[in-house]
């Protein structure tokens, strides 16, 4: 009686640690694709910076960096993308990469500043298709939590690249738009993060720097004009992106 009960024991044990296994590493493909809607904005925005002349130095490591971070993403992605819309997101994903991947490694001009962003469009909508697409898999909570917050980079680096290409002379009725929009998203989603009830205390403190930090920025871009302004951007984006990861990570710990 005592062996069966201890063998019903080691199943059920088993069985558990599986599954927050597969909890796990559901929460860590959400969070990968996450990254690439947040790459496809970052290289757009230090692409900008470079031939704006805003850090060329740094800003082209940025970018070198970017564009490796994102192909090493989509080589971890392939074998955690599983069931046939997460595989066909993730198809969509590498097509839409090559474009953009081209028109980045190339030669930096003003003339190509609308093309290199409507090529990073297609790319953020694709892993926004893929991320949806491996939440749905996931019955974790926390991987909504997980996406939310991962979000949030993409968001920070979105609105600094709109402001660089608006400083670069693109001017269209999206970016026009984008401004607010993103603003308004981003502040939305940081309350809603405020609100969780399931915060642990680090991410509390983690989501008030963020808030504060998101709070400067704005006050920033509120006050643009001037050309230094443009280096004030790019690291407030940086920082808002940097403590925006850091709360992402921070939910991906608390998934049971």
């Amino acid at each position: 009686m005592l062996q069966a009960f201890l063998r019903l024991w080691l199943l059920l044990a088993l069985g558990l640690a599986a599954q927050l296994t597969q909890a796990a590493a559901a929460d860590d493909a959400i969070n990968l694709a996450g990254q690439q809607r947040m790459l496809s904005q970052r290289i757009v925005k230090s692409w900008c910076q470079i031939g704006l002349n805003v850090q060329p130095a740094l800003s082209k490591r940025q970018l070198d960096e970017a564009i490796r971070r994102f192909e090493d993403n989509l080589k971890a992605l392939d074998p955690v993308a599983a069931g046939p819309q997460a595989r066909t997101a993730l198809a969509g994903l590498r097509a839409a990469w090559s474009p953009l991947r081209t028109t980045a490694l190339g030669v930096i001009r003003q003339a190509d500043a609308e093309l290199i962003d409507a090529r990073a469009e297609d790319v953020l909508m694709a892993a926004e298709r893929l991320t949806r697409a491996l939440q749905d898999q996931s019955s974790a909570p926390v991987s909504r939590w997980v996406n939310l917050a991962g979000r949030q980079r993409m968001l920070s680096q979105r609105l600094v690249k709109t402001y660089m290409l608006r400083q670069w002379g693109v001017d269209n009725a999206r970016l026009r738009d984008e401004m607010e929009s993103v603003q308004n998203e981003f502040s939305g989603a940081l309350a809603a993060m405020q609100q969780r009830a399931d915060n642990s205390a680090a991410a509390r403190g983690e989501i008030e720097n963020l808030a504060l930090q998101w709070e400067w920025l704005r006050a920033a871009l509120a006050t643009e004009g001037a050309e230094s302004f443009r280096l004030i951007l790019a690291e407030g984006g940086d920082a808002v992106l940097e403590l925006a990861d850091q709360v992402t990570r921070l939910y991906q710990q608390s998934a049971p």
